[in-house]
């Protein structure tokens, strides 16, 4: 009855939360190494559709941490024979003109058997990928070269490009190499180490802890000049993660709302310190560094570092002026702060101190010490925490997880806009309804709080049963975890499943399945449903936004709409003026 209208398709939405979450999704992700293609190198080690872990690489030919890699993921297949499918997904960047081509020309190569052979040859010739040298490679690998030029110039393989392109924007891919391994998102150049301790943890959910005490303190962190560096969180936190950053570097981007989101659940636990390392490539990258310093000059460092994440394509110096104007800087302060010898000589003890440590790309944190490097997700760092909690004799459980049983939240505690979700796990609409908040929480970090309300509805005969396992789950501080997959595949509401979820997850199974058994959560569902019957709740998803009903999937403008009303008051003005 209700309609979505969204930018992607809703098969598409359902098919990226599938990819996202379960590792059985690869015999419909389209290229993979077990086609009937002559494979060679990295391509026959990894060919098994049956495989419990798929690696998802998305890739782009004209990107040097693409081809600097290889040899690392190579030898990481080499480790895990049988028990790896690797796919491939088709990423050429705006800014590598001749990459579009490139990708076409290895998939016109894998029509005649040579996908891998040409595949490695485009590697190996990255400056020279235009049309002439394409079918200059085609007639090295004795194609058929009239067919091969056929399909290069018609196009023929740029929508199945496209689609790639396509599944890679709706995950959120935005640079290469990204790699997805089961679902665990992997970004940049990689070690060989790294993919073996991620794919280790694909193998043994269990192990997210293991892997995370397995770090070794780096000694000379102890001797970092800290004196001068932007930190948010408390200065006596237990936790103190310094990071390493790049204004310029899309991972450093990325990374950002996940630490804010972590510093919203160890409100009092963790200390953020961050670290300037504008990397050589990337030329705008230290005025940008000097610029948030300088907004730091007048107390605003953390919303110029903010503002810049967000706009990183416009961040030259004329973009950073205006940055300064938005937030209200003294200009003439922030300019002569730009220009300053201080804090050009902070950024180069910065970028000194790091090269003495090892580091050598961005984002590298230490935690407590600890080197970890890139991108790692939300419960990659949760696990890092509460790791480095009981290593110093705090109670995680306790202490760390805002999480209780009878309320489910998402989001900034103090945000200015409350988002109440009424929700029934068994719908089909759920998973779409998940995709439309979770793209509000990434279009507006930090303004959003979100309650989640169980409201199972009585025509789902398993919908109860599926509450009460994500319940289970969150006593155990994996609620989100435990509803992602059990809404990607909401008719799977049986004991083996729920188990198998669990396990997955790193859950105390014993426990888990204790509390399902003893209906321990029951009440609370019984609490949250006499609230839906308070508020006239009868259908599913219905969305509070503070005060404003939202019944069903509306479209995201309509969210959008609202959402901005809410976040500058106007709504709550008008309200007022009713009442009086």
């Amino acid at each position: 009855m209700f309609k979505l209208k969204i930018t992607r398709d809703a098969v598409l939405c359902l098919a990226v939360l599938w990819l996202l979450l379960s590792p059985a999704m690869a015999q419909s992700s389209g290229r993979t190494v077990s086609q009937n293609q002559s494979a060679t190198g990295y391509a026959e080690l990894a060919n098994n559709p049956a495989a419990p872990v798929k690696i998802l690489e998305f890739f782009d030919y004209q990107c040097p941490f693409c081809a600097a890699t290889i040899p690392a993921l190579e030898e990481a297949l080499r480790s895990y024979p049988g028990k790896i499918q690797f796919i491939l997904k088709n990423t050429p960047l705006a800014i590598h003109p001749d990459s579009m081509l490139a990708h076409q020309a290895a998939l016109a190569a894998g029509e005649q058997g040579k996908f891998w052979e040409m595949h490695a040859l485009l590697f190996q010739n990255q400056k020279k990928l235009k049309l002439a040298d394409l079918l200059q490679y085609a007639r090295q690998l004795n194609l058929d070269v009239a067919r091969f030029q056929d399909r290069l110039q018609s196009g023929y393989y740029k929508a199945a490009v496209e689609e790639d392109r396509v599944l890679a924007e709706a995950l959120g891919v935005l640079g290469t190499p990204t790699f997805f391994i089961n679902g665990h998102r992997l970004e940049g150049r990689q070690t060989v180490e790294r993919f073996k301790r991620t794919i280790d943890v694909a193998l043994n959910p269990a192990s997210v802890r293991a892997a995370a005490s397995t770090a070794q303190p780096v000694a000379a962190v102890g001797e970092l000049d800290l004196s001068y560096s932007p930190v948010r969180g408390k200065k006596d936190a237990p936790v103190t993660i310094i990071e390493f950053s790049d204004m310029q570097c899309p991972f450093c981007a990325r990374v950002s709302p996940t630490l804010r989101e972590l510093m919203t659940q160890y409100p009092d636990q963790i200390r953020w310190v961050f670290k300037n390392f504008p990397l050589s490539f990337h030329h705008d990258s230290e005025l940008a560094h000097r610029a948030v310093l300088a907004a730091g000059e007048q107390g605003k460092f953390w919303e110029m570092h903010d503002l810049v994440f967000a706009d990183q394509p416009n961040i030259r110096r004329e973009d950073l002026f205006q940055k300064a104007r938005s937030l209200d800087l003294d200009i003439a302060r922030f300019t002569a702060d730009l220009n300053s010898d201080k804090l050009k000589h902070n950024v180069e003890a910065d970028r000194a101190e790091g090269i003495r440590l090892g580091v050598s790309g961005t984002p590298t944190f230490f935690v407590n010490g600890k080197r970890y490097s890139g991108t790692m997700p939300l419960v990659q760092f949760r696990g890092i925490v509460d790791d480095a909690l009981a290593s110093a004799g705090t109670n995680a459980a306790a202490t760390a997880n805002a999480d209780k049983a009878d309320e489910v939240t998402m989001g900034n505690a103090n945000a200015s806009v409350t988002l109440t979700w009424f929700s029934d796990l068994q719908s089909d609409l759920t998973l779409r309804a998940t995709l439309q908040i979770r793209e509000l929480m990434r279009s507006h970090p930090g303004k959003i709080k979100v309650i989640f309300r169980n409201r199972p509805l009585e025509t789902h005969s398993g919908a109860m049963r599926l509450h009460e396992a994500a319940l289970a789950a969150n006593a155990q501080g994996k609620f989100w975890q435990m509803h992602d997959l059990i809404v990607a595949n909401p008719q799977r509401d049986d004991k083996e499943t729920l188990l198998s979820y669990a396990s997955r997850i790193g859950l105390d199974l014993n426990r888990f399945q204790k509390d399902l058994e003893n209906d321990k959560y029951r009440l609370v569902i019984e609490r949250d449903l006499d609230e839906a019957k308070r508020r006239a709740v009868q259908g599913t998803p219905v969305l509070f936004i503070n005060s404003v009903r939202v019944d069903g999937l509306q479209s995201q403008k309509t969210i959008e709409d609202i959402l901005a009303k809410e976040l500058t008051g106007t709504l709550r003005a008008n309200s007022a003026d009713l009442v009086h």
